[in-house]
């Protein structure tokens, strides 16, 4: 199997760079190298984002949890829903704020809108905690697979390496263009993957698999069922909660969780530079909401069920069989991780090179030399990623496992920004710092740091089976709610208002039937991944309202799942298509400008460390000439000039 499987991998390298040379030779204006002129193909959008949502969240990591912990674990995908949801909310309203304000970076949007420089620089914090500790995690899994695919032919290190060379020429050459055109086409493999290995596997299996047979689980663990509302554990690490960890709060928790990727600065950046038109609507509604929900809900528990002994094992057997299946089971687990690893490392470098090179640094670069210092800067955050992965990975992964918890933070800022002017900036900056602190006491990264240096908290990872996105996200709203009320005549509040004003004349929504979508939504989500999504372990089955006992032949659990994914879908089709948040259109837009002058402005603090850093070699030079006294010095200089 090593040698289809790597020639396959090579295929797709191969792919990737007569792409992205394409893209290079086709572009020829070099202003379009960073943000693709604000134009990127509907359909690349319409791909890619399912395709961001499900490696994001982990389809390796899924398949594991899924197999230690059952339906419960799968329940979280019904989930996506709420993430495609979140994504056609916020990316019809930024797009609007961008082409309005001509705010081109998600950074630039927080940090000019609220008059910030500190929501700047946590923008390109999260960017970086994306493309390096959080991609590296991804690509240290994705070569410790591909090490035991090969049966140690290519180390886990060479691994690395080898495939981070093959993801950095591609975006070195041609941009975030062609990074997003080849990772479209790549999702698009992804959504052929899954549900074809899942039925290929089922056809040629020898025996009963699921439903028929349960999913073997750990002993005590709930496999066909959600083990209540709320459990009450100390946390992973602390104690071990009957059941299993996915509550519905611990279902509902992860499913915030998981919005993370979609408020992480490189899919903000990409919901900024699409063309005008109906992407976000077929993305979410059809693409996300729809096929990939499905394809989770659907595929992963009959894949899981015949993989007891893990995906290196049942692509053997597969192989066996047919070779092209055996490679695509492997190629589902590796193709997942490449396209997180890509994406968001392409797009952290960008937009850290926008934010803080271009910006403050060299702002009197061309085109062509930012071109260059672009290329530059990828190819570095290349070698530093894949440095971490190879040879750091269990730093990557503490500090990997806050960054989805951390992005989650900046909730209560992009609602601000893109529907609720009352939210103020001192407001978020207070809501986000305790935010950000209640994260990282509930992972495993402050807690490691924390009782390495002081005493033993009392608490584990995700106390109650709450994760820590929603513990942080609960203080932080908390805070940003009874600021926002003291500041409500805020001196910054007129800029928020006219960009506000500005959005509310060009916005193409409709305002009927919002009451009921809201109503309806809510019913949802508590039914479907709230405290109400209990009552799917024993309804289909032994429902409530009767003693007979229905012989479904499958979970009741499972077809609760499918029912209010089922359920989701209309809802997302209803605010796409209904209310209008699934189309965009530039007829009619008039660009205002927003905070110019103050975004012009260098902060103090950069422009004093820029010119420390400038004067040093002037005065180290100047050393050079003479170790004689200060006075002999002054008169050498005086006579020289």
């Amino acid at each position: 199997m090593t040698t289809p499987l790597l020639i396959t991998l090579v295929l797709l390298a191969l792919y990737g760079l007569y792409f992205a040379a394409r893209v290079a030779r086709t572009d020829a204006d070099p202003g379009t190298f960073l943000d693709a002129g604000q134009a990127l193909p509907g359909w690349s959008v319409m791909f890619l984002l399912p395709g961001i949502v499900m490696a994001g969240y982990g389809i390796d990591r899924h398949l594991f949890l899924v197999g230690r912990f059952g339906l419960q674990a799968t329940h979280v995908t019904v989930g996506f829903v709420l993430v495609a949801i979140a994504a056609l909310l916020v990316f019809n309203r930024l797009w609007l704020a961008t082409r309005v304000a001509n705010l081109y970076t998600p950074g630039e949007a927080l940090g000019r809108y609220y008059g910030s420089v500190a929501l700047r620089v946590a923008v390109m914090a999260l960017g970086l905690l994306f493309a390096l500790p959080f991609a590296a995690d991804l690509l240290s899994s994705a070569a410790r697979i591909l090490e035991a695919a090969t049966d140690g032919i290519i180390p886990r290190v060479a691994g690395v390496w080898l495939i981070a060379f093959s993801l950095a020429i591609p975006a070195i050459v041609g941009g975030w263009r062609a990074t997003v055109l080849v990772l479209a086409m790549e999702s698009i493999l992804l959504a052929v993957l899954l549900p074809g290995v899942a039925v290929f596997t089922e056809m040629t299996s020898q025996g009963d698999g699921f439903p028929s047979l349960p999913i073997q689980v750990a002993d005590g663990v709930l496999w066909d069922r959600i083990p209540g509302v709320l459990q009450n554990s100390a946390g992973i690490g602390k104690s071990v909660p009957s059941g299993g960890i996915f509550t519905a709060v611990g279902i509902a928790s992860t499913v915030i969780a998981a919005i993370g990727i979609i408020f992480s600065p490189a899919t903000l950046y990409l919901g900024q530079t699409v063309r005008a038109g109906r992407a976000f609507g077929v993305s979410t509604v059809w693409m996300t909401g729809g096929f990939a929900t499905g394809a989770m809900v659907l595929a992963v528990p009959l894949l899981v069920a015949r993989m007891p002994d893990g995906s290196v094992a049942l692509a053997d057997d597969l192989f066996a069989i047919e070779p092209l299946a055996g490679v695509g089971l492997l190629l589902l687990n590796l193709v997942g991780a490449l396209l997180a690893v890509s994406f968001f490392v392409t797009g952290g470098a960008v937009l850290v090179t926008r934010e803080l090179l271009f910006a403050y640094l060299l702002p009197s670069l061309s085109d062509r030399q930012q071109r260059l210092a672009a290329r530059i800067a990828l190819g570095f955050a290349y070698f530093i990623m894949a440095l971490m992965a190879a040879f750091s990975p269990f730093v990557s992964a503490v500090a990997a496992s806050v960054a989805l918890p951390l992005s989650v933070q900046m909730l209560p800022a992009i609602l601000g920004l893109t529907f609720f002017r009352w939210i103020s900036r001192g407001a978020v900056l207070a809501g986000m710092t305790i935010g950000v602190l209640i994260v990282v006491f509930t992972e495993p990264l402050g807690l490691i740091l924390f009782e390495a240096l002081f005493v033993e908290l009392p608490w584990g990872r995700w106390p109650l089976t709450i994760h820590s996105a929603v513990w942080g996200l609960a203080f932080n709203v908390s805070f940003v709610l009874l600021a926002s009320g003291v500041t409500l005549r805020a001196p910054d509040r007129l800029e928020r208002d006219r960009l506000h004003d500005a959005m509310a004349t060009h916005q193409m929504n409709n305002a009927g039937g919002r009451g009921l979508l809201w109503t309806l939504m809510l019913l949802w989500g508590f039914l479907a991944y709230g405290p109400g999504a209990i009552l799917g372990n024993t309804f289909f089955s032994r429902p409530i309202f009767t003693k007979v006992e229905a012989g479904l032949g499958v979970p009741s659990l499972w077809v609760w799942q499918i029912l209010f994914w089922l359920f989701g879908v209309v809802l997302v089709w209803w605010l796409a298509y209904r209310v209008g948040f699934g189309q965009t259109s530039e007829d009619g837009i008039k660009p205002i400008q927003l905070g110019e002058a103050r975004a012009k402005r260098t902060p103090d603090w950069l422009a004093a460390g820029l010119a420390r850093v400038a004067e040093r070699p002037a005065r180290l030079g100047a050393r050079r000439y003479s170790a004689e006294p200060a006075k002999g010095y002054a008169k050498r200089a005086e006579r020289s000039g």
